[in-house]
């Protein structure tokens, strides 16, 4: 690769030199300390895949148990996949036909919503005069996630008003919007007299920092490809199957969205789960439907990545905007939630494009408080996706506003030149900051007030099911709220339990990338954007507070903010600019990419099946729980209740079930009632068969999940007896067990 011709570069001093050798060993030194991490998801992979007789060998010591159960595995054991590379194609192509036409509607039908999005995003912005000063990247990127969010709010809407069923309630809007854009784009801008004074491009960092051709950016098509691939593909993690495409499919058969009791999580914010929803509509099928939405979700993570090439071009130089979008959509983490279908790289896409459109707002020597109406409906957009976002996206960038608009007051500046905005010197202080604040967050409200009205129109609680002690509800108790909060709120506060929760966060998570941490500490290094790098860290920092402080501490919850820790990776690159830092830097990234690479396709996909026809995938038993696909054959005659197992989303019959939070469907019509009542409670809601999954039921309770203690074995034993319930043949290692319900 070519890279732009270079000034004279600077002799590096003695002094410099010792300097930067001190960084490069400490790089070194952290990047063996990373790949000497254990990884204990991959080791109780390991374990599970040992054969059963390894335990039973009594010629093995007592020390030699241990080993053969729970195999070592370091990061750098990665590194055997390269000995063996059958093991990855037979993840990628299966053992039977390959096939991947199949994909064809999916990715058809993704481009088309994402292009819409695109051209609704665009339309909106144009008319509000924010595409002004903007790149033509910028505008497409802030165009995607504006786009996407109102589709999100208008397909919620919809279902509200159970207009699901019918597809020209997509279809006709569409076409308006479409059409409208179009005329706007051809009088304004093809027809638009060209002015005698041209539009000056926006100012882009041009610094002789500017060392890395924006052709590295190529590096990035191996992973954005594999985004793709593994978002296509059909589910296998628990929450996604549970709520995030179980939830849209729900209500895509209802042809409504309505309160679900026996799922809490389905009544949460999914402005991601829409998408599903919206595909599953216009082809009339929830199965291809969700899988298009899925590969939405992933696809967030590679648009993510161009909007960070355009912010550090923007603020720091090209080099900065490609280290920062490769390190970002190489980390594994990242390509763990996207391809898994959580939604947190997507709730990391509106984090990160509030948090830009707010320091564009403070950067603009206009003084113009627009910029906060798209700040404020993009943080919407992260908050109509979960709850969380409020704490660490809506607050953080109302305090940054409020401070901002605070300085520029006592530094006598004049807060906006724009006419439409409400501010003036004339006004008192409290007023000047009200505006700004006030913008922001009538933007969020639009982003994501509906969500908070649906719950509180079903449910009686905006917030469901958090915040019972303020607001109450309904189908809620004070005893199923003491278990939620039990599971999602920290217990311990402890000095030791702090540094290793931190030290998980910058070295010991399983799926970090070698490439953040190390360059982003040296952006607090840069001299000309150590401010903005302060600032930066100050919010990562708030995020990280919150997550230890507020929440049950899952490391998902801190994903979405690596985002800005990419972007702090990217002004880190600068921190020099002599040929042995440029050097350096080239070998870090090239080495770090090729064992990222290694990793996502190796280990962080859970499910990696990329050439396998979709047809065979949907009935894979290493994917489909094999009482799911016995009832997906048999049970044509009737319901399944469905006792302790939440991860129904393969389930092709009717089912009802419950999440451990909800009421009990099986206690609700079997406690304080005689078998004969029992049964004709359950023919009466038409259940034919009930599934018992007791692994799942001892899991919960094993954990702080809980689970009911009315469901035990003796409560089926006694229907069982008194024969309402016939037992099914066993599933041979299969701790679940199915039974028909004897008429």
């Amino acid at each position: 690769m070519t890279r732009p011709a270079a000034p004279n570069l600077p002799s590096l001093a003695p002094r410099a030199a010792v300097g930067l050798a001190i960084v490069i060993a400490l790089g070194v030194a952290y990047f063996a300390a990373f790949y000497a991490v254990r990884m204990p998801t991959v080791e109780d992979q390991l374990a599970r895949a040992v054969p059963a007789e390894a335990n039973t060998d009594s010629t093995n010591s007592a020390d030699a148990a241990p080993q053969a159960t729970q195999p070592v595995w370091r990061r750098v054991s990665v590194l055997q996949f390269l000995l063996f590379p059958e093991l990855l194609t037979q993840r990628w192509f299966g053992t039977g036909a390959v096939g991947i036409a199949d994909r064809i509607p999916i990715v058809f039908l993704t481009a088309v919503i994402l292009g819409y999005a695109t051209v609704l995003g665009w339309w909106l912005m144009a008319l509000c005069r924010l595409t002004n000063d903007l790149t033509r990247l910028e505008t497409a990127v802030f165009a995607v996630g504006v786009g996407l969010n109102l589709v999100g709010t208008y397909v919620l809407a919809a279902g509200l008003l159970g207009g699901l069923s019918n597809v020209l309630v997509l279809a006709v809007p569409a076409a308006l919007t479409l059409a409208a854009a179009g005329r706007y784009y051809w009088r304004h801008a093809l027809l638009a007299p060209t002015p005698n004074s041209p539009t000056p491009a926006p100012q882009l960092s041009n610094t002789t920092s500017d060392w890395l051709d924006p052709r590295w950016l190529w590096a990035a098509v191996p992973f954005a490809l594999m985004f793709l691939l593994g978002g296509m593909l059909p589910p296998v993690e628990f929450d996604v199957r549970e709520y995030h495409l179980q939830a849209a499919k729900e209500f895509y058969q209802q042809g409504q969205i309505t309160f679900l009791p026996h799922n809490v999580y389905a009544n949460m914010p999914l402005g991601a789960s829409m998408w599903s929803l919206a595909a599953m509509e216009i082809l009339g099928d929830w199965w291809l439907g969700a899988l298009v939405g899925k590969t939405i979700v992933a696809l967030l993570a590679p648009l993510t990545a161009l909007g960070l090439f355009a912010a550090g071009r923007r603020l720091a130089g090209t080099t900065s905007g490609v280290i920062a979008a490769l390190v970002y959509l190489s980390t594994p983490w990242i390509y763990r939630v996207s391809t898994d279908g959580q939604i947190d790289a997507v709730v990391g896409f509106y984090l990160f494009l509030a948090v830009y459109a707010t320091l564009l707002w403070s950067r603009d020597s206009n003084g113009s408080d627009r910029r906060l109406l798209l700040a404020g409906y993009l943080a919407g957009g992260s908050v109509a996706c979960k709850y969380p976002p409020m704490l660490f996206v809506v607050i953080p960038l109302t305090g940054w506003i409020l401070v901002r608009r605070w300085r520029q007051i006592q530094d006598n500046q004049r807060p906006t030149q724009d006419e439409s905005s409400d501010a003036s010197p004339h006004k008192p202080d409290w007023q000047r900051l009200a505006v700004p604040c006030g913008l922001f967050l009538l933007a969020v409200l639009l982003g994501s007030g509906l969500w908070f009205a649906k719950n509180w129109m079903l449910a009686g609680n905006p917030t469901y099911p958090l915040l019972y002690e303020v607001f109450s509800g309904q189908s809620w108790t004070a005893a199923q709220n003491a278990q939620w909060n039990h599971v999602h709120r920290p217990h311990d506060f402890s000095l030791w339990l702090l540094v290793k929760d931190l030290a998980r966060v910058v070295l010991t998570s399983e799926w970090l990338s070698p490439l953040l941490f190390p360059l982003a500490v040296l952006s607090l290094a840069t001299t000309k954007h150590r401010r903005l790098a302060l600032g930066l860290w100050l919010y990562f920092g708030f995020v990280v507070a919150t997550w230890w402080l507020l929440t049950h501490r899952i490391d998902r919850f801190w994903i979405p903010a690596l985002s800005i820790v990419a972007l702090l990776a990217g002004l880190g690159a600068t921190w020099r600019n002599d040929r042995p830092w440029r050097v350096a830097v080239r070998a870090f990234l090239v080495l770090g990419l090729a064992l990222n690479l290694l990793t996502c396709t190796a280990l962080a996909g859970r499910y990696s099946a990329w050439f396998v026809p979709l047809e065979t995938l949907r009935h894979d038993p290493l994917r489909v729980d094999a009482w799911h696909e016995y009832f997906n054959r048999h049970a044509d005659d009737g319901r399944v209740l469905v006792v302790g197992d939440a991860e129904v989303f393969d389930f092709e019959v009717p089912i009802d079930y419950n999440t451990c939070f909800d009421d009990s469907l099986l206690e609700t019509l079997a406690k304080d009632r005689t078998p004969e009542q029992v049964r004709e409670a359950l023919l009466k809601r038409g259940i034919a068969y009930v599934y018992v999954d007791w692994g799942e039921i001892d899991r919960y309770r094993r954990t702080k999940y809980g689970y009911t203690d009315f469901v035990q074995p003796e409560v089926i034993d006694r229907l069982v007896a008194a024969g309402v319930l016939k037992p099914l043949p066993p599933i041979k290692g299969h701790p679940g067990r199915g039974y028909r319900v004897v008429r």
